[in-house]
């Protein structure tokens, strides 16, 4: 023992002998205190020392004498229970009440964690629900589509021939079957009455055996005709419940499909993905009937791998098959390929990059925040360094306080947790009931917090909680005691302030990348929308009629005078300006294209013809639509079946075949019915007709009366009021000419308009979320940082005061610490956000991925912010008395 007056107070060492039970190491205790105040009397003197011993000594003892048991060890045994779980409970109520004591650093900790799990959830269960879950039909792994492909205009999914479909089934090994289904195409489906248009596909008896779908009512397809001669029909099952109110006696009625008998065989499950997911029904049909010389090209193909054959031994027998087709049909085939792709990837599409960079944004905004909370318990484990230090030489080991700290983390992790999947519902069914046209996603209506996405919640919680409990875990667990106790206050170690300077830097810079990423998607978005799609929607409603039955089907003539009628009719109604017709409208997905040449030059090879979009038009259709005519003259009704035939061109048509020349008056051979000539009498502006990413493509324009290459018509009424107003009227005219074709279809122009933007407009908008929340979670984190060394070194910046510093001087001080670390930020941002450019740049219209302009936009932007979360510190540094500030210390 020391000197009294230089060693630790004789009353607390007597203490000490007193309280400890006999059972226990005392000795090795005093000895570890005395070692310890030896420490602080040698940083902060004998006084300071004195004092701390005779407060320890005090502790220990009532802890000894009041709450304490025996052990054998000498350590503070466990009184919250028996082995692991009791010291686990114990750490969960510690944790607690340590949380309900700092409710504004929980809050904050929970808000920040809720964010940024609630958000990666939320994308998360529509990743799963469209690219992770599987195709619901037996053995869905094994499934191939397969498409027509076009190599000299390198269109990949072209649909296929029934002739070329014909004998890949039968010339290949590969597959254990194949199968076909047709095009989309609008019916009107009627038992008796009640007419509806509905989307119908035929499809080959086999088309759902292949699949391995079974039907949910009924059975799927088995053979074209049943003995009385009717089609088999299977519903779809939201024309079942949509219809017939799930009425499962519908299975063996007779209904009218486009004026042919057909009888429902069974109802689909509500899970059918694959082609046509839009599709209500399905019409037998032996697809395999034509030819590579009697039909053109429209049947989506399916094949079943047969076992133990691998994907790309079957896609090369395909390719050696196709070759083979090609040698045999060279003016249909030459220049075309085969092009097998698993279904599961066709499914999915083109929005499997887009839903892998918005999972990717949402990850690191989880970053982010666990930077942020990071950052918070790295300061709160500062303030608690003399608490832990205590428990330390009170025989609490490492294990234990880093075992604490982890227990605090992955509570707040779990709260956060909890609220963010509470949100990520919200958000998943706002994505999924509300805004189905902004995503356009296959399978998205199945995404919902399910088990998959309650895994994944509960690892991402879990991880979290290490992420940001592991530093101030390990700071607590390897700080010595005298060090602490020596610091008397004086704030953190350098280290601890590297690692929280460290993870602002962090911050800053996932930030930029996200920042320059909503900034990219924005200029992506503004081009897109300032494209002209050649068109004027505005006040202009339209709805499809379909004339595909009797007494139709059989008289063109019929068909054109009923449209010629209908339209005379719809121009009556108070406030229709303008009305025509025309078979595809443009933005809607659909067409119908061939190859086409000039009539005054040598017909090309097969495979080096261009092609063109072909369309029916009647009336005023380019009026109504608002497409400008740029020469010559539009179709009218001197174009009848008898006059010379004429035909229409776009600008696209006029560039790719009479560069330099006027189209006017000259032949054009369109490979449709026949190869005569028409004469180009009119050249109108370029339409988009795929979307307004997708350069106009050749079009020309047929009046009805002179090819009727499609039983259906899009109706378009140019209206002075609103155009949904007019429908009831045309409805009316349309139940009064013909009860049994409804109008189907209705929207406005503006709606398809609107629709071809919707994804880009959505991922914009998301990205920007996601931006806006983690620069603002940056920002709070630079300001807590630089509130903290702030408050930290007071008596610093009051001895400068003192010494004559202005206050000028503290506040750049204190901005000159902060952007330092922002600009550290920026460019480590700005190098990641280039590296991840080309993740990108298949998303980007017209912008490329390495923009400047975004670039200089994001580190502009988070160089302001970490401005503005100095600017407060570096007042209140200014503020402070040099009086004060030496005082406190």
């Amino acid at each position: 023992m020391t000197e009294s007056g230089v060693g630790p107070p004789r009353w607390a060492a007597a203490l000490l002998d007193r309280a400890l039970p006999p059972g226990v190491a005392g000795g090795s205790i005093r000895a570890d205190l005395e070692d310890e105040f030896r420490g602080v009397a040698g940083i902060q003197g004998v006084g300071a020392a004195r004092r701390w011993y005779a407060w320890e000594a005090v502790k220990l003892a009532s802890h000894y004498l009041l709450r304490g048991r025996r052990g054998a060890t000498g350590g503070i045994t466990n009184t919250g229970g028996d082995g692991m779980m009791g010291g686990l409970a114990q750490h969960v109520r510690l944790a607690a009440r340590r949380l309900r004591r700092a409710p504004g650093f929980a809050l904050v900790s929970v808000l920040t964690m809720a964010l940024g799990i609630g958000a990666s959830v939320a994308i998360f269960s529509v990743v799963d629900a469209v690219l992770l879950e599987p195709l619901p039909y037996h053995g869905a792994d094994r499934l191939v589509a397969i498409w027509e492909w076009n190599v000299p205009r390198d269109r990949q999914k072209n649909v296929a021939n029934p002739g070329n479909f014909k004998d890949w089934r039968e010339r290949t090994s590969s597959f254990q079957a194949m199968s076909a289904v047709s095009l989309a195409q609008a019916v009107t489906i009627s038992d008796p009455d009640n007419p509806e248009e509905a989307w119908g596909q035929y499809a080959h008896p086999d088309y759902f055996r292949v699949l391995g779908l079974d039907a949910a009512l009924g059975r799927t397809l088995e053979v074209e005709r049943d003995a009385s001669g009717a089609r088999e029909v299977v519903l779809s099952h939201r024309l079942w419940q949509r219809r017939y109110g799930g009425d499962p006696g519908v299975v063996g009625r007779t209904v009218d499909v486009s004026g042919g008998t057909a009888v429902v065989v069974g109802v689909l499950p509500p899970s059918y993905v694959a082609f046509g997911e839009g599709t209500d029904l399905w019409i037998s049909l032996d697809v395999t009937r034509g030819d590579q010389t009697s039909s053109g090209r429209w049947l989506m193909v399916v094949g079943r791998l047969a076992e133990g054959v691998t994907f790309s031994a079957a896609r090369d027998e395909l390719r050696a098959v196709m070759a083979g087709l090609q040698d045999e049909h060279p003016d249909f085939n030459a220049g075309w390929d085969v092009n097998p792709v698993p279904l599961k990837d066709d499914v999915v599409g083109d929005v499997r990059s887009a839903l892998w960079v918005l999972l990717g944004a949402v990850g690191l905004l989880l970053v982010i925040a666990c930077a942020n909370v990071a950052n918070l318990f790295l300061v709160r484990a500062t303030e608690r360094q003399k608490e832990m230090a205590v428990r330390t030489s009170l025989g609490a080991g490492r294990a234990t306080l880093a075992g604490q700290l982890f227990v605090e983390s992955t509570m707040v992790a779990a709260l956060g947790a909890g609220i963010g999947v509470a949100l990520a519902q919200w958000g998943t069914s706002l994505m999924v009931t509300r805004m189905p046209d902004a995503f356009a996603l296959p399978r998205v209506e199945g995404a919902g917090v399910d088990a998959s996405v309650l895994a994944f919640a509960v690892g991402v919680s879990v991880l979290t909680g290490l992420l940001f409990g592991i530093v101030p875990a390990v700071q607590a667990g390897g700080t010595s005691p005298a060090a602490v106790l020596g610091a008397e206050g004086r704030g953190a170690s350098r280290g601890t302030g590297l690692v929280r300077n460290g993870l602002v830097v962090v911050e800053v810079a996932v930030s930029v990348v996200l920042v320059a990423g909503a900034l990219l998607f924005a200029r992506s978005f503004t081009a897109l929308l300032e494209v002209d799609p050649g068109l004027d929607p505005e006040r202009v409603l339209v709805g499809r009629v379909n004339l595909s039955g009797d007494p139709y089907s059989e008289d063109d003539g019929a068909r054109v005078a009923f449209f010629h009628e209908l339209q005379e009719r719809v121009a009556a109604l108070p406030g229709v300006e303008r009305v025509g017709g025309i078979s595809f409208l443009p933005l809607d997905g659909s067409a119908a294209g061939t190859s086409f040449w000039r009539g005054d030059r040598p017909e090309p090879e097969a495979s080096s013809r261009p092609v063109t979009l072909v369309f029916n038009v009647t009336g005023d259709y380019f009026g109504a639509m608002g497409v400008n005519l740029l020469r010559g003259r539009l179709l009218g009704p001197e174009d009848r079946d008898d006059a010379p035939r004429a035909v229409v061109v776009n600008q696209a048509v006029a560039d790719q075949l009479f560069p330099g020349e006027d189209p006017l008056g000259k032949p054009l051979v369109v490979n449709w019915d026949d190869l005569e000539p028409w004469e180009i009498v009119g050249v109108v502006e370029d339409v988009r007709t795929e979307g307004l990413d997708v350069a106009p493509r050749p079009a020309t324009y047929f009046p009805r009366a002179q090819l009727q290459a499609f039983s259906h018509q899009q109706l378009v009424v140019r209206a002075s009021v609103d155009p949904a107003s007019v429908a009831p009227g045309i409805r009316s005219i349309l139940g009064a000419m013909d009860p049994g074709v409804p109008l189907g279809s209705v929207r406005t122009m503006e709606t398809l308009v609107d629709r071809a933007a919707a994804r880009p407009r959505m991922t914009t908008a998301l990205m920007a979320i996601f931006a806006a929340l983690a620069t603002l979670l940056a920002s709070v984190g630079l300001y807590g940082v630089l509130s903290y060394a702030v408050s930290k070194r007071e008596r610093e910046l009051g001895v400068r005061a003192a010494l004559g510093a202005r206050a000028s001087d503290v506040v750049r001080l204190v901005v000159v610490q902060g952007t330092r670390m922002a600009a550290l930020g920026l460019v480590v941002g700005v190098a990641g956000a280039l590296a991840l450019g080309g993740v990108v740049s298949g998303l980007l219209f017209q912008v490329p991925a390495t923009d400047p302009a975004s670039l200089a936009g994001a580190a502009t932007l988070l160089l302001a912010v970490a401005l503005a979360a100095c600017a407060l510190p570096a007042w209140r540094a200014s503020r402070v008395p040099p009086a004060e500030a030496l005082r406190s210390d």
